[in-house]
């Protein structure tokens, strides 16, 4: 592993094992046994290392997006995309548990993750119009009632992770029981159909 890749590693363990505040570059330096020069060079702030960090997260999750966006059915989409999307961010989670701070300490990563949040908002959109047309949701009752919907599943989406140390522990085993209530959110919109797909993809 190259002296780079070794640094993120262990940078993403100590993040999520100690917390964003408590690291600092000299702790990863000790950790890998290396002069904190040497780290230097590779990272010269902390807040370089945490944007490495981050598109690390985002290109992990694109290439897993990518795996199950073609010539799936529209539901299990929804269920899968949401399902490694919430893998992925367990794995990256001290980034989610601080998220406010990471992005506020960065202006660059702030608009990255703002257009990012812009983009899923329209794909998210798009999924239920479609949703709609093939009959597995109901019409909207009102304007703007699938927008928030979106916003809803977003908002747990984003936040999760700090309700699941606070009430459930550390264990990746939270990850099953924050998607399920996640994906329930869609239920109650879902015509009699839809309902049947959702009952098969989560039995």
């Amino acid at each position: 592993m190259k002296t780079k890749e070794r640094i993120l590693v262990k940078a993403l363990e100590l993040f999520n094992s100690e917390g964003l505040k408590e690291v600092t570059l000299r702790k990863i330096a000790v950790a890998l046994e290396m002069s904190q020069g040497n780290l230097n060079y590779h990272f010269k702030t902390k807040g370089d290392l945490v944007a490495a960090l981050y598109f690390d997260l985002v290109a992990h999750m694109d290439r897993e997006m990518e795996k199950i966006a073609q010539d799936q059915a529209l539901l299990p989409l929804i269920y899968e995309s949401s399902w490694v999307s919430m893998k992925t961010l367990y794995d990256y989670r001290f980034i989610t548990k601080d998220l406010y701070a990471v992005l506020d300490a960065d202006p660059d990563l702030k608009k990255h993750y703002l257009g990012l949040q812009g983009l899923r908002k329209q794909q998210y959109m798009q999924l239920f119009s479609h949703m709609t047309q093939q009959g597995l949701m109901r019409p909207e009752e009102f304007e703007g009632e699938y927008l928030g919907l979106y916003e809803r599943m977003n908002i747990l989406g984003d936040n999760w992770i700090n309700a699941s140390i606070l009430f459930k522990g550390k264990d990746q085993a939270v990850v099953k029981h924050y998607h399920r209530l996640l994906f329930e959110m869609v239920y109650p919109y879902l015509t009699e159909e839809g309902k049947k797909v959702y009952i098969k993809q989560t039995s």
